[in-house]
Order: structure tokens, then C-alpha cells, then sequence
């Protein structure tokens, strides 16, 4: 199968134009920078280099392809929403036009379970649940519009696309999760609330990229949407404390109340937001509600209809991130 793979120079593209050699299907890399096109085409695989922000750039990307895997995202919890509005919800209709337009047969939208809303606790929450009612980050925002576009063009259009909801997708080449815990451990700012109890939406990289190929690989699965988490339950103080031991460094987790933890991280994106500041804010109100609430999805349908199984354990997953996570620590040796 000849798969274009959008977002291929990413952490979650990368891993999954891994696995698709693996199994001897065709991935045609699509990237925006020549940096990327050329570790692919070292490697030998197919590259497009491509600005997919443009309708017109992308007319002919998909020709000939069998398949259109869009992970191509603005994967941040702070940002301007003009910046996720583009490549969230306006590249997400390029490319699905463009692969419509192409007939290709396949297409598999990268979507999160931060749709269902992060501002209430989630105790299995499934497919058929409405969009969150409540939302503060532009990223989730964005999300929403995101899967609405594909839906439309599922209703309108008979678009083949299958809607692939995952928890936080985490592991060695992680952008955001483990280094977000690793520089609140290294600067000692890192809290939890409630006891840190909440269960979290944990998805590993790997497991996230076997829900893809299984989505992929199924006939019947357009117009589906499925949820793809670990299926575990991993509270935050349970994640942050096996970090801590990994690291073999002494620190005492410290609760703070929700509503300061919150109002916190208001005056935080506040501040970031007037200073035009281009780093990445300590604390998010995002950040706050994960530390907040329960967020346990069911996988039930994609385990019956994908025969989706987690394939690396939680405990599996820590052992293969264990350098990564003592790098973003200590520094490259």
C-alpha cells in the first residue's frame, strides 16, 4: 500500500513511516522542510517537500496513493489561534480535499481525545460523546473544527476517512509531555492537585502508530471514529513518581488546590500573551486541567472493530523512554 504520511518529520510521522517499512507498505514522506526530505531520502524512501498550507500546493500531492495518514499538526497548549486555526483546521481541509481529489481510497484523520472536552472527568467515555462545551486552549479548539471538517466531507462528499481519537501520545522523541514533567522536576516547579490522583489519557507512540496501521489496514473502517489509548489506568502522581525513579533523584511531590493551580496558569498565559513572549509558558490552563480530572476513554470499539491491542505495556513503554527521559534531564553524553 502506497501511504502519504503528512507531519512525517514529526515525532508521531516518524514513528509511523518507521513501522509502514516495516511492514512493507510504500510511505511517501510529506514535509515541509528540506532538513526532513533529507533524512528520508537518505534512508531512501519517497519525499515530498511541500507547504501544505497552500490549497493549491498540494493539488497533486496524493496522486497515486493509496492511502493519506494526515498528522500534521500544531501539537502546543499555548499559542496565538490565528497559528493553530492554519494548520489545524485549514491544512486539515487542504489535505482532505486534495486526497478526495486524488480518489484515494484510505484516509485517516489524527485527532484527540482532548475533543471531548478537559474541563470535566471522563470515567470511559466513548465514540458517540459530544465535543467539549467548555474550552480555553486554542489546541483543542482547533482540534474540534478539525474533526468537524472531516465530518462534513464524510457527509457531504463520502469521504473514506477514519477519525482516530488518542490520549496524550508520549515516549523517546516526545515533544511535550515527558519534557514538560522533566523541566518542572529540574527547576522544581512541578505540583500536582488533589493528592494527584486523576487518572491520565496516556497513549504511547507506539501503540498510537499500531492503531494507525490496524486503521489502515481494515476494510470498513471509513467513517469511523475510534478512540486509542494504553487502556491503562496511571494516575499523574503514579506517571510523575516512575519519572522521578527513572531520574533516581529526590523530590516530594506538593499539592497545590485546583483553584489556585488554575488561576495561576490564567496570569501566567495572561503575562506570556502581553509580553509576546515565544517560549513556552511553565503552566497552561490545559496543563492545569490534565492535572485536574479523571480522563479514561473507552477503547472497547477498537478493540472489537480494529482488533486493537495495546502491544507495549505501560511498564515496557518506561523501559524503552528510559534515556530519552534521562537525557531531557541531565544532558546529552
Amino acid at each position: 500500500m502506497r501511504v502519504a504520511v503528512t507531519g512525517a518529520g514529526g515525532f508521531l510521522g516518524r514513528a509511523l513511516i518507521a513501522r509502514l517499512v516495516e511492514k512493507s507498505h510504500r510511505p511517501v514522506a510529506i514535509v515541509r522542510s528540506d532538513d526532513d526530505a533529507g533524512d528520508f531520502g537518505m534512508l531512501g524512501l519517497e519525499v515530498v517537500c511541500r507547504d501544505l498550507s497552500d490549497p493549491g500546493a498540494g493539488a497533486d500531492i496524493f496522486n497515486g496513493c493509496d492511502a493519506v495518514v494526515h498528522c500534521a499538526a500544531l501539537a502546543r497548549d499555548f499559542g496565538r489561534w490565528e497559528d493553530f486555526r492554519k494548520a489545524n483546521v485549514e491544512i486539515t481541509a487542504n489535505v482532505m480535499s486534495a486526497a478526495q481529489k486524488a480518489s484515494v481510497k484510505k484516509i485517516v484523520q489524527v485527532s484527540t481525545t482532548a475533543v471531548y472536552g478537559n474541563e470535566r472527568n471522563h470515567y470511559g467515555t466513548d465514540e458517540e460523546a459530544d465535543f467539549g462545551q467548555r474550552v480555553v486552549d486554542p489546541y483543542t479548539r482547533s482540534k474540534i473544527l478539525a474533526d468537524q471538517v472531516v465530518f462534513q466531507m464524510i457527509a457531504e462528499h463520502r469521504l473514506p476517512a477514519t477519525i482516530l481519537r488518542f490520549g496524550n501520545i508520549w515516549g523517546p522523541g516526545d515533544p511535550n509531555i515527558l519534557p514538560f514533567i522533566i523541566d518542572g522536576l529540574r527547576t522544581r516547579r512541578l505540583r500536582i492537585e488533589g493528592g494527584g490522583e486523576n487518572v491520565l489519557s496516556l497513549t504511547y507512540v507506539r501503540n498510537a502508530v499500531e492503531g494507525i496501521v490496524l486503521a489502515l489496514e481494515k476494510n470498513g473502517a471509513a467513517g469511523r471514529i475510534y478512540n486509542i489509548t494504553d487502556g491503562i489506568k496511571v494516575t499523574s502522581k503514579k506517571f510523575i513518581s516512575d519519572i522521578i525513579a527513572i531520574l533516581g533523584i529526590e523530590y516530594r511531590l506538593r499539592n497545590v488546590p485546583y483553584p489556585l493551580l488554575y488561576s495561576a496558569a490564567y496570569m501566567i498565559e495572561q503575562f506570556y500573551m502581553m509580553a509576546s513572549l515565544k517560549t513556552k509558558p511553565p503552566l497552561t490552563r490545559f496543563v492545569a486541567r490534565i492535572l485536574k480530572y479523571h480522563a479514561m476513554f473507552d477503547i472497547s470499539r477498537a478493540i472489537s472493530e480494529l482488533n486493537y491491542r495495546p502491544i507495549i505495556s505501560y511498564k515496557e513503554a518506561l523501559t524503552h523512554s528510559t534515556s530519552y527521559i534521562r537525557t531531557l534531564y541531565y544532558g546529552q553524553k
